[in-house]
C-alpha cells in the first residue's frame, strides 16, 4: 500500500512539473497580458468556436496587445490596426521560420536558401511578368468558357433529346386522337408550343464549386503549369487537382500545428493524387508553363533539391492560388444571391464594354481592355474588396527571433519574448463596427470613394486581404477582376430556388473561409454579347504604375 502511495505521489509531482514546464507562464515586466483560458489547452477551444468573437472579447478585456495560448504555444496578438506597418516592418518578427514550418509540416519538404529563392521567384509575377501572366490567364479563361459552353451544349442536347422523345410519344398519341377527331386544332397548336418551349429552355445546372472550378481554377492551373499532351497524365488535370486539393486543404491548420498527416486518411489519399505530377524536365517543356515555375524549378535543381521537393513546392504555389479560387467562389455566389449586386456590377461592365466595342456586326463585336482599364471599374473594385472583407480569415504570423520591445502607433511599448509567435488577425478589423458600419452586412459599394477611421484617426490600410509579403497579390486581384468582367458579360447566373450558404466561421485561420455547404446554381450564355480581349500594353505610358493597384491602394 505504501508503495502505491509513493507511486501516486511521484506521478502527481511529475504531472505538476510537466504542467509548469510546458504550459504555465509567469509574466515578465512589460509583457502583454494573458487572455483568460483553460488551464491546460489555453484558448484553443475559444478560438475554434469563433475566432473573431473570442479575439474581440479579449481585446476589450486586455487592450490592443495581449497574448493567447494554444497548448504550449504562446501567440502575442497585435490588434491595433494603426500598427500594421510597424508589425510588418519589425526586423525581429521573422516570416522565414513560419514558411519553414508550413513547408515542413504541411507539405513535407525544406526549401534551400528560401529567402533568396522566394524573393527572386516573386519577381516572376510582377513587372513585365505580371502583364504576361495576365495575358496567358485571359487566353486560358477564354478557353475555359468555351469548354464550359460546349459541355453545356452536350448536356442540354441530352436533356432536350429526352424531352423530345417524351413530346414525340405524346405527338404520336395525339396525332391518332386528332385523326379520330378527338382533339381540336387548338389542342394540336398547344402541343407544338410545348415542343418549342422545351427547345428554348437552355439553362444548365451545376454545383457552384464545380462551375467555379471549371471557369476559374482551370485557367489558373493552366496559367501556372501550362498544357501537356492530351492523355499524358490523366491525374494532372485541373478538375482532378481541384477536387483533391479541396480535400487536402481541410486539414491545413491541423498539419501546420504539427499533427502528423497519417492522422487524416483523406488527406493522405488526396496528397497521393496531388503528387502525380510531370517530372521537372517535362514540366518546363509544357506549353505555357509559367516563368515562376520555370525559375523555381531551375533554382531548386541548382541547389540539388529532389524531384519530390519540387513537387511539394509546386503544391505550395498552388495553395496560394487556391485561396484566389475561394474568393472567386464567393464573388459568384454573391452575384447570384442578390440581384441588386448583379444589376450594379453588370451595369458597369455593360457600359464600359459598349464604350469599347468595335466591329460592324454581332459576330465581329470585340472590346479590348488593358491592365489599367480592368482596374478602373469602381463598382467591380468595391465589390471584390467587400468579398475579401466579408470572407477573409487570414492569420499574419511571425516568429519573434529576439527579445523585442515593440511600440504601437499609439506609443505603448510591450516586451515580446524570443520564440513566441506574433500575429495580426485582420478579420477582427474587418468585423469592427467602429471601422465598418454594420460589418455583418454585405455592401457591394462600401469601398467606393470611402475612407475608414478608428479612434478618430484615418486608417491607412483598412482592408488587409493578403499577407504583407505576398508577391502575387497584384496579379491575383487583376485575375479576379478580369474574371468578374468576363463572367458577367458572358453568362446569366442564378441560384436554384432555396439554395443558401455562408462563410464557415469554424474555419477561421484559413486565408479565405470556405462555405458551410455548396449550392446548386444554373447558368446560360447571354445572347449577342461582345467578345472581350486583354491587351498586354507593358511598357506603354501609364502601364508601369498599374493604374492604382499598388498594395497600398489595392488594400
Amino acid at each position: 500500500m505504501a508503495a502505491v502511495t509513493i507511486y501516486l505521489g511521484v506521478l502527481i509531482l511529475t504531472l505538476i512539473f510537466a504542467y509548469f514546464k510546458l504550459f504555465y507562464r509567469r509574466l515578465r515586466k512589460g509583457e502583454p497580458p494573458l487572455a483568460p483560458g483553460h488551464f491546460l489547452w489555453g484558448n484553443g477551444k475559444q478560438f475554434t468556436e469563433h475566432a473573431v468573437k473570442f479575439l474581440q472579447g479579449a481585446h476589450k478585456k486586455c487592450g490592443d496587445v495581449f497574448t493567447i495560448r494554444f497548448l504550449n504555444q504562446y501567440w502575442t496578438m497585435v490588434l491595433d490596426i494603426h500598427s500594421y506597418e510597424r508589425f510588418a516592418k519589425e526586423k525581429n518578427f521573422d516570416f522565414d521560420a513560419i514558411q519553414e514550418q508550413v513547408n515542413h509540416n504541411v507539405f513535407g519538404y525544406q526549401l534551400v536558401d528560401a529567402r533568396k529563392m522566394i524573393g527572386e521567384a516573386g519577381q516572376k509575377v510582377n513587372g513585365k511578368h505580371l502583364f504576361t501572366s495576365l495575358e496567358h490567364f485571359a487566353e486560358n479563361l477564354t478557353e475555359a468558357f468555351k469548354e464550359t459552353a460546349s459541355e453545356k451544349d452536350r448536356m442540354m442536347n441530352e436533356r432536350n433529346s429526352r424531352k423530345m422523345n417524351q413530346v414525340n410519344t405524346a405527338h404520336n398519341d395525339i396525332s391518332l386522337c386528332y385523326e379520330s377527331h378527338h382533339i381540336s386544332q387548338h389542342g394540336w397548336d398547344k402541343i407544338e408550343d410545348m415542343t418549342d418551349k422545351f427547345m428554348a429552355d437552355t439553362w444548365c445546372e451545376d454545383q457552384l464549386r464545380n462551375l467555379a472550378s471549371k471557369t476559374f481554377f482551370s485557367p489558373v492551373f493552366y496559367t501556372i503549369f501550362g498544357r501537356g499532351q492530351p492523355g499524358a497524365n490523366d491525374n494532372f488535370h485541373p478538375q482532378v487537382f481541384h477536387k483533391n486539393f479541396d480535400q487536402f486543404h481541410k486539414y491545413f491548420n491541423f498539419l501546420w500545428f504539427g499533427m502528423p498527416v497519417q492522422m487524416f486518411p483523406q488527406a493522405v489519399n488526396a496528397v497521393g493524387v496531388l503528387a502525380q505530377q510531370p517530372s521537372s524536365a517535362d514540366m518546363m517543356q509544357r506549353e505555357g508553363c509559367s516563368e515562376y515555375i520555370k525559375f523555381a524549378t531551375e533554382f531548386m535543381l541548382k541547389h540539388n533539391q529532389s524531384e519530390r521537393d519540387i513537387i511539394c513546392h509546386n503544391l505550395v504555389f498552388l495553395h496560394v492560388n487556391y485561396n484566389t479560387f475561394r474568393v472567386v467562389y464567393w464573388c459568384m455566389y454573391k452575384l447570384m444571391e442578390d440581384q441588386t449586386v448583379m444589376a450594379a456590377v453588370r451595369k458597369e461592365v455593360d457600359e464600359v464594354v459598349e464604350a469599347k466595342r468595335t466591329g460592324a456586326s454581332a459576330s465581329e463585336y470585340e472590346a479590348e481592355f488593358t491592365t489599367e482599364d480592368i482596374n478602373k471599374l469602381p463598382v467591380v473594385d468595391s465589390f471584390l474588396k467587400e468579398i475579401i472583407r466579408w470572407t477573409s480569415g487570414v492569420f499574419m504570423v511571425r516568429k519573434c527571433i529576439e527579445d523585442t520591445a515593440f511600440t504601437t502607433e499609439s506609443g505603448q511599448t510591450f516586451n515580446i519574448r524570443k520564440g513566441d509567435k506574433v500575429a495580426i488577425y485582420p478579420p477582427v478589423f474587418h468585423q469592427d463596427p467602429e471601422i465598418y458600419e454594420n460589418p455583418e452586412t454585405f455592401k457591394y459599394d462600401r469601398f467606393i470613394d470611402a475612407d475608414f477611421y478608428k479612434n478618430g484617426k484615418k486608417i491607412k490600410h483598412p482592408l488587409i486581404g493578403f499577407g504583407s509579403l505576398c508577391p502575387g497579390q497584384k496579379l491575383s486581384m487583376l485575375q479576379i477582376k478580369w474574371f468578374i468582367i468576363n463572367i458577367v458579360n458572358s453568362f446569366k447566373l442564378e441560384l436554384i430556388e432555396g439554395e443558401k450558404t455562408a462563410p464557415n466561421t469554424g474555419m477561421y485561420g484559413h486565408e479565405i473561409l470556405p462555405p458551410t455547404n455548396d449550392v446548386q446554381c444554373r447558368f446560360k450564355p447571354r445572347e449577342g454579347v461582345c467578345a472581350l480581349k486583354y491587351v498586354n500594353n507593358y511598357g506603354s505610358n501609364g502601364s508601369k504604375g498599374l493604374g492604382g493597384i499598388s498594395s497600398g491602394n489595392m488594400l
